[in-house]
């Protein structure tokens, strides 16, 4: 066999060979394909079971449940006007606009939810990045719950790490942002969301509670850095509240933690324009442990 032969022998072989491949290849991504229309079948179909449970409660109810707060009257339409509501309140007990400091409420925007004037109640990018990081159990999960959405679970949701629970809260959080304006949503957030511990080691809840048990002073005479440690206790309250359950101070080792985090709550709302430069390097430099009661 002459040397011409044996290379054209060669070359037919490997075609042969790489038509296969090439077959084999085009399968997989039909196969591919066909698997993601099924997936995407039983995920709506799984979506529009939930849809229909949801359905159950009207808007009327849906606020009434999510505003249920010990302290405020009763709301009875959905119609009703959330900021006036808080802003007739006893300021000790529930605190609107009026009386919170508007560093607050752009602390929790900053490192809860950049986008959450933005968008309609969920963030897909982020809860599929959270899924993903749920099956493949990835150690450092960054969650994909909107303010709304933690509004929700909160008010209306047990704390069960289920896909049927995490359906009915995307579901009711897209009903929400329908209802209620961003404000009624943000001050209403703040006033049911966890603090941790104030100075008798009692459990707070809500701005009002926080800002007196923690550093004796309304809400609305917060200032940067105070309102940024607060904020930063939503993520974890019981592990960055600087009290103990006794109701001690915490040590300085102790304490560190939620000191770092008020230092990245300032950070995002540096980069996410709510403060200068100047009040960033300013507020980095409060004696914040100083002020604890």
């Amino acid at each position: 066999m002459t040397q011409v032969s044996k290379i054209a022998q060669f070359l037919k072989h490997y075609d042969n060979y790489f038509k296969y491949i090439k077959r084999l290849f085009i399968l997989s991504i039909v196969c591919s394909i066909w698997l993601l229309i099924l997936s995407i079948g039983l995920a709506l179909g799984y979506f529009a079971s939930i849809v229909s449970k949801t359905d159950d409660i009207n808007d009327d109810a849906l606020v009434q449940a999510v505003t249920n707060l010990p302290e405020l009257p009763e709301v009875q339409s959905s119609d009703v006007d959330l900021i006036a509501l808080y802003n007739e309140q006893t300021p000790i007990l529930i605190a609107g606009p009026a009386e919170v400091s508007p560093y607050v409420t752009k602390a929790i925007v900053s490192s809860e939810d950049a986008q959450f004037y933005t968008h309609h109640g969920i963030l897909p990018k982020a809860i599929f990045r959270a899924m993903y990081q749920d099956i493949f159990n990835r150690d450092h999960p960054t969650g994909g719950s909107t303010i709304t959405q933690q509004l929700v679970k909160n008010q209306l949701l047990s704390n069960q790490k289920t896909y049927d629970r995490k359906a009915k809260e995307i579901m009711y959080a897209m009903r929400l942002e329908n209802i209620m304006t961003k404000d009624e949503i943000i001050y209403t957030y703040i006033n049911r969301v966890s603090f941790g511990r104030n100075q008798h080691g009692q459990h707070i809840t809500g701005i009002t509670a926080a800002s007196y048990g923690i550093f004796g002073k309304p809400p609305k005479l917060l200032n940067l850095p105070e309102a940024a440690y607060l904020a930063g206790l939503v993520q974890s309250p019981y592990f960055y509240t600087p009290y103990t359950k006794e109701g001690h101070l915490k040590s300085h080792e102790a304490i560190q933690p939620s000191i770092h985090r008020q230092r990245y709550v300032l950070k995002r709302m540096y980069i996410e324009n709510m403060i200068t430069e100047q009040q960033y390097k300013q507020a980095l430099d409060y004696p914040i442990k100083e002020k604890f009661i």
